[in-house]
Order: C-alpha cells, then structure tokens, then sequence
C-alpha cells in the first residue's frame, strides 16, 4: 500500500489526476481481499489491483467516467452466477469496490499520509460523497473538516480496523480507510541469511531494521533494502529505543548460540508479535534450557520459532529467507484476523 501511495503522490505532483479504486467490502471466496487497492492514470496506465479477471475490467472502465466527472462510485459484483460463469470463475463471493478521483489539489493531504506513515504513525482516511475527504491522524483533523460527532464515531469505530468500511453517520456516508506503517522487522544479526532476509522481507512489505556489532557487517552497502541499520555496543542491550509491539517481527540471525541466547531472552520480555531463532533443534534445546534455568517458562519459549521459517527444504541463505518470511507473511495475517 505504501508503494502506491507513493506512487500517487509522484503523480499529483505533476498535476496529474489518478482515480484509486479499493475494495471496500468482500462476502465469500474473491480474488482480492477488502483493502486491495489499484490506481488508474490518465494516461490509461495502471499500478496495484483489485483481482484481475470481468471484475478488474468492469472496474477499469467505470475508472474513464470518475476520471471525467469527479464523482465518486461504488460498484458491486456478484461472484456467485452469471457473471461468474461467464467469467470461468469458482470465487462464489461478492464485493463492492469504491472508485475516487484524487486531484493535484490533494497532494498536500496524502503526502502528509505519507509523512505521517513513515514516521510509524496509523491514520484513518475518509472520503465523502461529494469527494471531499478528512484525515484523522492521532494528533487531529486534516482536510476537510467533519462534524464533532461524525470524527468521534470515525474514531470510535476505526480503532483496530484492517479493512475500509462505509461509515454512516446521521450527517452523511463515509468511504473509511485505515492507513498504517507497514509492520515493523527487527533483524539481530547482518550476516549471510540477514542480507537475503531483509531483501525479501522488504518486498514483502515489512519495514526492516537491521542491527548487529560489526560495522563491517552492518552497513548501508549490504542492507540497501533496510529502513535503518546499526551498529550495536553489543547484544546485551539490543532493543534499546526500539522496543518491540505486537506488531513487530523479530529474527533472531546471529553469529553464534551465546548471542542468540542473549537475544531471545531480552525478545521474550517484549510483547513481539512473531519471534524466530535460526538453528538445529539441537541447538534449540541447548538454549531452551538455558533460558529455563534463568526463570523463563515453557508457556515463554513456546513462542519461539525455531528453528525459523517454514519447513520447505531450503539450504542455501536466499531459499533460508524464503521460508522465513513466508513464515513471518503467516504469522502478520493470523495477527490480522486476530
């Protein structure tokens, strides 16, 4: 989401106008989940999806007519019939998408999106009927202005949401849409698997940081994909001002059982969402039973996953970082539905 959000903000500041159409409900089986966003451009060009297939089509040609007038549209499709049949499809679900024009006007509120994204922040996006649209972030309003009222039920019924939902309000509807930092990954160790392992994770949305005690290991030129990279003063303090939350994703690659150790004992004192630890069972075991005999539990180490990454025979590092962000992938969208 954050790429195309970029991606719209580079084309509002050449005037451009772009119609985004997002899939704000979904029933059933269908490609593409609530919250699948594509852009369509001017120029007939197009980034992001919302399925492929009768329905992006159907979408694409409703994007010419936003495009001209402005107005904003809400399509439905039914999956489950004709046009399902005719299609060659076995969805059987429903959806309904939202198609908006944005304008070069706009360009201030969505690169303060942007801004606000990157600095970690969530946000909540409303767009009315007319196209005019509000952005609540934690701190206030921006854009159009709302109703007392109307901001106090967005807040109360955004809180936690993943997904758009049409608010309704007695002032009027509202097209919703939660706007979040892509979730957090801490890499502890910048070795062979690391590099890979970022890479990877980062096309995959996550927002990396790469930490280590080897300067020539941890560095920009190697992690080129990372949102940040340090050098520690050592392990024994890892998380120091970037402590761990639900939502983050911490691996676990250092060079040795003794660092490892030192890491997943500070990891299991934080609330991290996924904790992984690279290594044999043997290993594993080695370690567990050091932890035990420092006060940690079973419940404790049952968090771990170890050894890291989904089990898909991978040898070399790049197979290695394949599993273990399919594994992180897994563990985000169970978050998700949690």
């Amino acid at each position: 989401m954050q790429r195309l959000l970029n991606i719209l903000n580079q084309l509002l500041a050449t005037g451009e106008h772009v119609v985004s159409a997002t899939i704000a409900t979904h029933e059933g089986s269908t490609p593409r989940s609530a919250g699948s966003k594509m852009l369509r451009f001017a120029d007939g060009g197009m980034a992001g999806t919302v399925g492929g297939g009768l329905v992006e089509a159907r979408v694409l040609e409703a994007t010419k007519d936003v495009l001209k007038t402005g107005a904003p549209a809400l399509l439905s499709f039914d999956l489950t019939g004709e046009m399902a049949a005719g299609a060659d499809m076995v969805c059987g679900g429903s959806l309904r998408v939202f198609l908006e024009r944005i304008a070069p006007e706009d360009a201030l509120l969505f690169r303060e999106l942007e801004a606000r994204l990157a600095g970690g922040a969530r946000c909540l996006l409303l767009t009315a009927a007319d196209g005019s649209r509000s952005l609540l972030t934690p701190d206030g309003t921006l854009g159009a202005p709302l109703p007392v009222d109307t901001a106090r039920e967005a807040r109360e019924r955004g809180t936690g949401i993943l997904a758009p939902v049409l608010l309704e309000c007695a002032n009027g509807t509202w097209f919703m849409e939660p706007w979040a930092a892509p979730s957090p990954l801490l890499i502890l160790g910048a070795g062979h698997v690391s590099r890979p392992t970022a890479q990877v994770a980062a096309l995959a949305g996550f927002r990396v940081t790469v930490l280590d005690d080897r300067p020539e290991f941890a560095s920009r030129e190697r992690f080129p994909w990372a949102r940040e990279v340090a050098v520690l003063d050592g392990f024994k303090n890892c998380f120091a001002g970037r402590v761990p939350e639900p939502d983050t994703s911490v691996v676990i690659v250092t060079r040795g059982h003794l660092f490892d150790k030192t890491v997943l004992g500070q990891a299991l004192r934080t609330p991290a969402g996924y904790i992984g630890m690279i290594g044999s069972r043997r290993k594993r075991q080695a370690v567990y039973d050091q932890l035990l005999k420092e006060g940690f539990t079973t419940a404790d180490l049952e968090r771990v996953h170890c050894p890291i990454g989904l089990a898909i025979e991978a040898e070399t590092p790049e197979e290695i970082a394949v599993s273990i962000v399919a594994e992180l992938i897994l563990a985000r969208a169970t978050r998700r539905k949690a």
